[in-house]
């Protein structure tokens, strides 16, 4: 028999008088992912993502600030009937929301109590990127504006055109590689003492040049289908990551999970190609 959530939950009373509501500055974007609703939640303060389902969002818009937790419950279950959600998943997400300083009113009695549980997450942050010696991030400048100047420029990548010159391009790679003619094999030839020891330092710079395309990539294809959406695509972060002790660039493109569509989300992923 399948697990059934329980309707009632034991702890209701700790919630059930408080009266939240979202803090301004909060951006919501629908999607849909695998037939079903969904919407991501995105904090602008500290570009932090929230994914919840339709009845979690339909019982947060509920909170007004004035119409207590109690209220927005039994409001959802007069509209939504089975599909509303339970006292213990409404707990469940009144906390998750709390724990991302999403909230303002009585679940965020004051300042104090937000700041403390910010401070609380950048710590945590920071031990994990201190625990994870082998992939450290170290954040080096706000890429955002660059962006925005030279989207321009570059966004054709992204379009038909783009798209033609790339299927060129591999195709008369593969062509040269596997046909078989004189620049093949040369080619091959050549491979063969790539990793010479006097080969080290290029090989590097070449790694680093690539890595940095690829990254470029990622934060281009952000920005452009962010605009096309007009969900922004902000880019806040580059930076260094060290991948064993290699120096190498990263971006933070996280603001692509606010594309509702979910092929320019995975266009974003791999846009580095």
């Amino acid at each position: 028999m399948a697990d059934i959530n329980a309707t009632f939950h034991e702890s209701w009373h700790r919630v059930a008088e408080l009266k939240p509501r979202l803090r301004t500055g909060i951006h919501v974007v629908r999607q849909i992912f695998r037939q079903r609703r969904w919407y991501v939640i995105q904090d602008q303060a500290n570009n932090a993502f929230t994914r919840i389902n339709a009845s979690g969002y339909a019982f947060i818009g509920l909170l007004d600030g004035s119409r207590s937790v109690r209220q927005a419950w039994d409001i959802c279950n007069q509209n939504l009937g089975d599909n509303a959600p339970t006292q213990g998943e409404v707990m469940q997400l009144i906390g998750q929301l709390a724990t991302s300083n999403l909230l303002a009113g009585d679940a965020v009695p004051d300042a104090t109590a937000m700041f403390g549980r910010f401070k609380r997450r950048r710590t945590r942050d920071i031990q994990g990127r201190l625990m994870n010696l082998l992939f450290p991030r170290i954040p080096i400048f706000d890429p955002d504006a660059f962006l925005e100047r030279i989207l321009f420029a570059v966004a054709w990548i992204f379009r038909l055109p783009g798209l033609l010159l790339w299927l060129s391009l591999i195709a008369y790679a593969a062509y040269t590689i596997f046909s078989g003619g004189s620049t093949g094999s040369s080619m091959f030839a050549e491979s063969a003492g790539l990793l010479r020891p006097d080969n080290w330092l290029l090989l590097f710079l070449a790694f680093i040049l690539d890595k940095t395309v690829h990254e470029s990539g990622h934060a281009i294809a952000c920005k452009y289908f962010g605009r096309c959406a007009g969900t922004g695509g902000e880019i806040h972060v580059i930076g260094v990551m060290l991948l064993i002790f290699t120096p190498v660039p990263f971006v933070d493109a996280s603001s692509a999970w606010l594309l509702p569509d979910k092929w320019r989300r995975a266009i974003v992923g791999a846009a580095g190609i």
